[in-house]
């Protein structure tokens, strides 16, 4: 009798521990993009995801924003490819299968509607399958005077508002869409 309650009483214990891991797991399972310390952030990981990104900000700068001055909060860039990192962390090949695409959303001269832009793809190894997308949505921001939206619509006034400056709103939003298997875009909001 009393070694049948002793055994019983020992058998619970071990399933409620067994149960208390389980959970554990997955809650662990259920978050998204919380920072997790045995993620590879090395300096040089994130300087080449950065330097991607800053070049293709560059090139698209005259090419697609038709602006000469393109300004980001400081630490912006770096930041974005910190988070890139992380998104990319629980993929098979890291971010070496990612394909990044910025979305830059402008106001438009009239100030009553806006104008998506969308930059070349970053592919960051060409020799890689791409087995999933990070999406970088950027916004102009509003805050700032800018000549841009404040000069009437004219031809005399058409070169002086294509050479004033775009600012970038600290504040972005990415997300991270799957390609191999059917799933919920995950996002994350980065504010600089």
């Amino acid at each position: 009798n009393i070694l049948q309650r002793i055994k019983t009483g020992v058998v619970n214990f071990f399933k409620q521990v067994s149960n208390e891991n389980n959970i554990k797991q997955s809650e662990i399972q259920q978050s998204t993009f919380l920072y997790d310390p045995e993620v590879d952030l090395r300096e040089e990981h994130i300087s080449l995801i950065s330097k991607r990104l800053l070049t293709t900000l560059r090139e698209s700068k005259i090419k697609h924003l038709s602006c000469d001055n393109l300004f980001l909060p400081c630490n912006h860039i770096r930041n974005i490819a910190k988070q890139c990192l992380i998104m990319s962390a629980e993929e098979p090949f890291g971010i070496m299968g990612a394909q990044i695409k910025i979305k830059l959303t402008l106001l438009s001269s009239n100030m009553t509607s806006t104008i998506t832009k969308y930059l070349p793809l970053i592919r960051i190894n060409p020799k890689q399958k791409t087995i999933f997308e990070i999406e970088i949505d950027l916004h102009e921001d509003t805050k700032v005077f800018t000549l841009r939206r404040f000069l009437p619509e004219m031809k005399i006034f058409k070169q002086l508002k294509e050479k004033s400056p775009l600012y970038v709103s600290p504040r972005c939003l990415l997300v991270k869409n799957v390609f191999y298997k059917t799933a919920e875009p995950k996002r994350a909001v980065i504010d600089t």
